[in-house]
């Protein structure tokens, strides 16, 4: 594609009222008329927290594009689920390609706690991780009792996630590393420098070292292909993502696509050595790094 046009259908403070595909379907015609031939969509894995009035880098449920009942409605923020599909249709057939929006470092909105074992976390440092082990409770289990193991039957537990941010029982906020399996060693490596070590964002942070869950998110890109017909992927908070991973995670998807994708990944730094840094250690596998060009 020569001299591409990309444009982000939809904006953190989008109002909710499930209009947006709808208004997108509508619109492809004017925008094939001035230049734009790509467009990025707010994925359904983000509408289950979104429904919790949570910020929009929130996602629940992978697997639910607005077709369940979770979290109290069907639709997401933007529509249901056959309206997004009809909104790419209707993109595609006026030559626009679909990028789906993806949140693949963290989950929100458990459907239920575990007794689980932390350590507090230096917030603007987190690689000073306290030596004192707390037992606790925190709600890190995910089975999605709507869905009913629907497309997906994987259950989320502690043993996922490196970090959260709340704990009860004692009942504390903060930066928490999850004691398991995988976090002996602390925090993934491979991610950007900013508080010491940029592996937790928000939420309950995925850990990419426990195989079962890069395996899944393997499937699920599989499974998005499949249900959207989409022609690439964004990937946010690219900076918090381990290179190894996210190269894992392209090389997979360009294997199982009927043809190639654009990857995009979204790295918020401004420094041109931490971009340059990032595509050697994913080896060239994106197609361009996205938040310089939004300064």
């Amino acid at each position: 594609m020569r001299n591409p046009t990309l444009l982000q259908c939809f904006h953190w403070y989008y109002p909710a009222g499930g209009e947006l595909w709808p208004e997108v379907a509508a619109l492809a015609p004017n925008l094939n008329e001035i230049g734009i031939n790509m467009i990025l969509a707010a994925a359904g894995q983000q509408r289950g927290v979104r429904r919790l009035f949570r910020p929009a880098m929130t996602a629940y449920d992978l697997f639910d594009l607005g077709e369940f009942d979770q979290k109290g409605s069907v639709a997401t923020k933007y529509g249901d689920k056959a309206q997004l599909l009809e909104a790419i249709s209707a993109l595609q057939q006026h030559e626009i390609a679909v990028l789906m929006d993806v949140v693949l470092n963290h989950k929100m909105g458990a459907d239920e706690k575990e007794r689980i074992r932390v350590q507090r976390v230096n917030a603007e440092d987190r690689t000073q991780i306290d030596e004192e082990i707390i037992e606790c409770e925190a709600w890190t289990r995910y089975y999605f009792p709507v869905r009913e193991g629907k497309y997906s039957q994987f259950v989320w537990d502690y043993k996922c996630f490196s970090g959260i941010d709340h704990i009860e029982n004692p009942d504390e906020d903060g930066i928490f590393k999850i004691v398991n399996d995988y976090t002996g060693e602390g925090w993934n490596d491979q991610v950007d420098d900013e508080m010491g070590n940029f592996d937790y964002l928000m939420g309950e942070n995925i850990d990419f070292r426990n195989h079962a869950v890069t395996e899944e998110l393997k499937y699920w890109a599989r499974w998005m292909l499949e249900q959207t017909h989409c022609n690439g992927f964004p990937a946010r908070c690219g900076e918090t993502y381990p290179a190894w991973f996210y190269k894992e995670w392209i090389e997979h998807v360009q294997e199982v696509a009927p043809q190639p994708l654009f990857i995009v990944a979204e790295y918020w730094s401004h420094e041109v050595d931490k971009l340059q840094q990032y595509i050697a250690q994913v080896e060239g596998k994106d197609d361009a790094v996205r938040c310089p060009f939004t300064a």
